[in-house]
């Protein structure tokens, strides 16, 4: 089977951008704001307190690393929440439809907490997953008594464990959310399985995508964020046409990775 090629992916993507850039840009300059104002409220609630009790041990305890943990999941499902309106916006571009800003709380007005579920359960398995290493983390370090390389050994194998594990997941529901914007209505088991179903055969090929924007996020961070109003819009339609190249597959056998 002939598949189309990352490279061509990529440069659908920027004729799909071509004057597109200004919704593409300035709804990711309104995402960021909403994500960032999100972030520095829900932080603001508990920081004090987690910063006073570190004072003494410099390090957190267990009960507050799975605090840290389930809030993180918070306010993830929140930011994806918006993100996926985003990614609705880009959808309506490849279509040739008209996109707005008020595009970006497309989710709210449609099932929100199907996305929210979705979220859940995906930061959830990496929670599960990297619960191990939470429990095996040195804690209460005290320099008189040396460095404890057998308790870090142990720690790093599960919490790489987990994270590779969690990531082929994440691989394997990245079409979750596209499939979602295509028919709000369907339920989250059939959304999740739709999902694993397109990545078998394709979940590397995905991985390999999200590889080939390495280069554009050094330049991200290199340029102290200003590039990411580009690159952000470029990866996401991007994402967009990956999606929308399995859909015309879906009825090739795609053999699993």
């Amino acid at each position: 089977m002939n598949r189309t090629t990352i490279s061509e992916l990529k440069l659908a993507a920027k004729d799909q951008l071509l004057g597109n850039y200004r919704i593409a840009a300035g709804s990711f300059a309104l995402l960021f704001v909403l994500i960032y104002v999100i972030m520095s409220v829900i932080m603001s609630a508990f920081t004090y307190s987690i910063g006073q009790s570190m004072s003494a041990t410099g390090m957190m305890s267990l009960a507050q690393e799975i605090e840290a943990s389930v809030l993180g999941m918070v306010i993830g499902a929140i930011s994806v929440t918006f993100s996926v309106g985003y990614i609705h916006i880009m959808k309506k571009i490849t279509n040739g439809e008209q996109a707005v800003l008020s595009d970006l709380f497309f989710t709210f007005r449609n099932h929100p907490d199907k996305v929210i579920i979705i979220s859940l359960i995906m930061t959830g398995i990496q929670f599960v997953l990297l619960l191990p290493a939470t429990f095996a983390a040195p804690r209460d370090l005290d320099i008189t008594q040396g460095f404890d390389g057998k308790r870090m050994f142990l720690w790093a194998v599960l919490y790489l464990s987990g994270l590779i594990i969690s990531f082929v997941i994440d691989l394997m529901f990245a079409m979750c959310f596209m499939i979602y914007l295509d028919d709000p209505d369907e339920s989250v088991p059939d959304i999740l399985r739709t999902s694993v179903d397109m990545m078998k055969g394709n979940k590397f090929r995905y991985f390999y995508m999200l590889l080939s924007f390495i280069g554009y996020w050094i330049l991200g961070i290199l340029s102290l964020g200003i590039a990411f109003v580009w690159v952000v819009p470029y990866q996401t339609m991007t994402t967009v046409v990956f999606y929308q190249d399995l859909k015309k597959s879906t009825g090739d056998n795609w053999c699993e990775v």
